[in-house]
């Protein structure tokens, strides 16, 4: 029996050898290609093959048979072919073969995702973020929705996104920090996979001005807790990609191998990890860029690094009661050369006598954070959570130079469009 098929895309490839023409059509699911013969499909369907270009979209309707010549294994041998949109002649090159520069790829962004790698980075992307959903929903956790137009600042500072709201001045959120605590009492624990927004003029590998979040907040939890269920949740997010993605891993040339286990220093260990690489920093200083890339080649499988100094975490992290210089702060770290910091997170505090000095200690004022402060005088259960980077932590799974490749459409200090 003679299987018949009806394909849509755009033409990636166009060749013709005297009264035989072949396509090559990218659809939205893959490569299909398609030979058109002149004593097939009549006179007028030649005369549409001949107009082709680059990124026509076309409908193609023929037989489907298997071929030895063909590089698929397959083809379809046209009967029917339509123009269903013509295209202009492209400013950049969509077959991977010339990679234009990365600010023009940027300036026609609409046209550089329908390249094969960066096509392959948003299916691989998509598959992550369902994998959180799934790991999520497995262990009981809730999934809800915060907003992003506040009144207050998540953890003060100036990195901030100021918005006019009707006759009032409000902020984009830097985090769901303060809401998800806000959900502990009600659902015990929780995620969240939403944008968060900093106002920070940095231009290295790992920022952007707006990335996503998978923000995870839970009920009488400790570290080791916290540490297990993400490294457990990124566990299962490369397992995933593994089974689904083969092919776009394939494009991508990342040979993926799934974490069997972590490591865990302390601030003071990683301290000297990062001396030792003949950095100057002096305890009590976080962490740059530089230092935490130095730190990152220094494992070959995820690790945490755990107890901050009390003056670089946010007034919402819980001081340890044996050394309140130090704070129950853990932050997550991708290995290797395309390693970086993951999450932060940790234990919270839930003491609002406690929340109140520190916020003075911050330089914050109290009053700025009444709701807050006041959902703490109302039964509140010790709690901690954490937020992982989503392109973050593609950037380290594709092995990706700039995190600006794991955003569909980067906001840096220096692009705002498209």
């Amino acid at each position: 029996m003679v299987e018949k098929k009806e394909v849509y895309g755009h033409v990636l490839n166009i060749r013709r050898l005297g009264r035989v023409g072949f396509i090559v059509l990218r659809t939205f699911d893959g490569i299909e290609q398609v030979t058109v013969k002149r004593n097939i499909v009549g006179e007028d369907i030649w005369k549409t093959f001949t107009e082709l270009g680059f990124e026509y979209f076309i409908r193609v309707k023929g037989e489907y048979v298997t071929s030895s010549i063909a590089k698929l294994g397959h083809e379809i041998i046209a009967e029917e072919l339509e123009v269903i949109a013509p295209s202009k002649p492209l400013p950049i090159d969509l077959s991977d073969k010339v990679e234009a520069e990365f600010p023009t790829r940027i300036k026609y962004r609409y046209l550089d995702i329908r390249r094969p790698k960066v096509r392959a980075i948003f299916r691989v992307r998509s598959t992550l973020l369902k994998a959180a959903r799934e790991y999520f929903y497995k262990k009981g956790f809730v999934e809800l929705n915060f907003p992003i137009i506040i009144a207050t600042a998540t953890e003060g500072g100036a990195n901030l996104f100021k918005v006019t709201y009707f006759d009032k001045i409000a902020y984009l959120a830097q985090s769901a920090q303060l809401y998800k605590q806000s959900a502990i009492p009600a659902f015990g624990k929780v995620f969240t996979i939403g944008p968060s927004f900093r106002a920070e003029k940095s231009r290295t590998r790992k920022h952007l001005t707006e990335f996503w979040q998978i923000d995870v907040e839970k009920a009488l939890t400790t570290p080791d807790e916290l540490m297990e269920i993400q490294f457990r949740l990124v566990k299962y997010i490369y397992e995933k990609i593994h089974e689904e993605n083969e092919n776009e891993l394939k494009i991508l040339n990342v040979k993926l191998e799934v974490p069997e286990y972590y490591h865990k220093l302390s601030y003071e260990e990683a301290l000297e990890v990062i001396k030792r690489k003949g950095f100057d920093i002096q305890w009590g200083d976080d962490f740059g860029s530089d230092e935490e890339r130095a730190l990152c080649n220094e494992f070959d499988v995820p690790f945490f690094v755990t107890e901050f100094p009390e003056q670089v975490v946010a007034f919402y992290y819980k001081l340890k009661d044996e050394d309140p210089r130090m704070a129950h702060r853990i932050d997550m770290y991708g290995p290797g050369q395309y390693g970086v910091e993951w999450s932060s997170g940790g234990l919270r505090e839930h003491d609002p006598k406690r929340l109140r000095e520190r916020m003075i200690a911050k330089g914050l004022n109290p009053e700025s954070f009444s709701w807050y402060l006041d959902m703490f005088e109302y039964g509140f259960p010790p709690h901690g959570g954490f937020g992982i980077g989503v392109e973050r932590l593609l950037q380290t799974i594709l092995q990706l130079e700039k995190i600006h490749e794991a955003a569909l459409y980067p906001r840096t200090p220096d692009i705002l469009e498209p």
